[in-house]
Order: C-alpha cells, then sequence, then structure tokens
C-alpha cells in the first residue's frame, strides 16, 4: 500500500480524489449540522433536553471530526501525517462506534426512565442521571487506550486502503471489540424502544396530556428515534457483511460511515423548537400562543 509511512515519498497517483473530497466533505457538514442541532439545547432557555440527549449529540458530533484529524494528508504520499497523529486517530475510530451506539443507549434508558417519573409522580435520581451522563466517555476512554495498546510499533499504522483515515494493521481483535460492543448496545437500543414505545400505548392519554412541559417523552421522539436506531442497525449489518466480503470498496463504506451522524442531524435537528430558534426574521409577538413544547415534530 502506497500510503503506508514506510514507503517512498512519490505523488500517489492511483488514488482517485473525488471519493476522499465527499468523505471529508460529509464528515464537516455532519459535524456543523450537529453542532447547530446542539447550540439551542445548551443556550436557549426556550429548547429543552435532557442531559442524556446533549451528550448523544455531542458524542457523535465529534465522531466525524476524528476522520478529519489528517484532512488534507489523504492526497500525497508524501504528505503522511506525523506517526503520533496517525496512532491517535486510528485508536478514536476503533473507540468511536461503540461510544455513539452506547450514547444512544443511554439516551434511550433515560428517556424510559423519566417517563417513568413521570407517570408515577416520582423525582429523578441523580446518580442515574450522572452514569447514563458519563458512561459512553467511559467506554470511549478505555476502548481507546485499549486500542492504542494493541497497535504493535509504528510500522503498522497507515493510511486504509482509500487513504481517507488511519488504521493498524495489529488492531484486528480492537476492530472484533468494538463491533462487538457496537451490535450489543444497538440490541439493547432496539429492546428498550420497544419497551417505551409500548409503555407510550399504554399510557397515551396520560402522556398527552403532558405534552406541554415534556418535549422528551412525546410518540413523535420514539418515531424519530426509532427511525434513526433502525438505519444504523442497519448499516451495521450491511457494514459486518460487505467489510470482510471487500463489497463495498472505493471507500463508499468509509463515506456512508459519516453520513450516519448527518442522519442523526436531521432526525433531533429538525423538530420545531430548534428550528425556529434559528428563525430570527420572525417577530415573535407578546399576545402570540407559543406552541406547547411537546409539540416538536
Amino acid at each position: 500500500m502506497s500510503g503506508i509511512f514506510s514507503g517512498g515519498d512519490e505523488l500517489d497517483t492511483s488514488l482517485d480524489p473525488i471519493p476522499i473530497v465527499v468523505f471529508d466533505t460529509v464528515a464537516v457538514v455532519a459535524s456543523i449540522s450537529l453542532a447547530l442541532t446542539l447550540g439551542p439545547a445548551v443556550l436557549s432557555s426556550n429548547v429543552h433536553r435532557s442531559k442524556a440527549w446533549i451528550n448523544m449529540i455531542a458524542t457523535m458530533m465529534i465522531f466525524p471530526l476524528l476522520y478529519l484529524l489528517n484532512a488534507g494528508s489523504q492526497f500525497h504520499a508524501d504528505h503522511a501525517p506525523p506517526i503520533g497523529l496517525c496512532i491517535l486517530q486510528a485508536g478514536f475510530i476503533y473507540a468511536g462506534p461503540p461510544a455513539c451506539t452506547t450514547a444512544v443507549l443511554c439516551f434511550i434508558i433515560d428517556m424510559n426512565y423519566q417517563l417513568r417519573v413521570v407517570l408515577n409522580n416520582g423525582t429523578k435520581k441523580k446518580t442515574l442521571v450522572s452514569t447514563l451522563t458519563l458512561l459512553p466517555s467511559m467506554l470511549f476512554a478505555c476502548t481507546f487506550f485499549e486500542a492504542i495498546a494493541l497497535v504493535n510499533g509504528n510500522r503498522g499504522v497507515h493510511f486504509d486502503s482509500a487513504h481517507m483515515f488511519c488504521e493498524s494493521d495489529h488492531a484486528g481483535p480492537q476492530v472484533k471489540i468494538s463491533a462487538v460492543l457496537t451490535v450489543i448496545s444497538l440490541f439493547l437500543t432496539l429492546c428498550m424502544e420497544v419497551c417505551t414505545i409500548m409503555q407510550l400505548y399504554r399510557n397515551r392519554v396520560a402522556v398527552q396530556a403532558l405534552r406541554c412541559t415534556q418535549a422528551d417523552v412525546q410518540p413523535q421522539v420514539m418515531i424519530r428515534f426509532g427511525m434513526f436506531t433502525l438505519i444504523v442497525g442497519l448499516a451495521a449489518v450491511l457494514g459486518a457483511i460487505a467489510i470482510p466480503n471487500n463489497v463495498l470498496g472505493g471507500g463508499i463504506w468509509n463515506i456512508f460511515l459519516v453520513t450516519v451522524p448527518l442522519l442523526a442531524a436531521l432526525a433531533f435537528g429538525t423538530r420545531w423548537d430548534i428550528m425556529s430558534t434559528y428563525a430570527f426574521w420572525k417577530k415573535k409577538h407578546l399576545h402570540e400562543p407559543q406552541r406547547a413544547a411537546g409539540d416538536t415534530v
């Protein structure tokens, strides 16, 4: 492979620059879109989201940025990034997918717990909220350092076959670990979604009465969340089939991978309260009735 750092300094004329440009562009657009989704929830007093929701969006926003650590060095073999930076990116990329899917799982657990608390007039336990907030970051750190430890020296670190990001020849066990953690968290997410949907249906009258105060426990949220999870699950299945058999070549799978955070921005960033935050040209009248917090389709 011409991108291996032990190779020469010649221009890699075998590379097709178009997929690399598309890959970098999608990663940038995904990060910006998620930042615009996250901004109102953090800065606006009119948008209310749980800590688990904020953590999920922030985790997905950081994920595509990790693929841009070596942006600009992908087109030429003689412009390879420093070895340390390449090892760092490889560790981040192996740790990213399980952290993102775990953040999604923590959000649906928090949503289910919040629904139970609201229906039973209870109070949320701060310990559980803190655990759900910190768990994705803790998993990311553990998986990252494990991936770094499995890299056997600098000679095995190089660009992938599409020359889009760095990978390691000695991280085979870590790839399996990351894949298993990702699949497990996705499976648990689907199970929690089914439980939450059943609970919403059984208590649909009570939930409808809470539409003005609880924006995170509305059926509309589950529809968006369910569609996004199914897409991510389908991506995981396709990846498990395509990657070992080299079905999707030329960086197509890599491009699809960084498209997932963009889908998250479309699913969670197009709710009414977030979009209305950026409608600065619309003046709010004092006597105009405000849209309910839960009515955020």
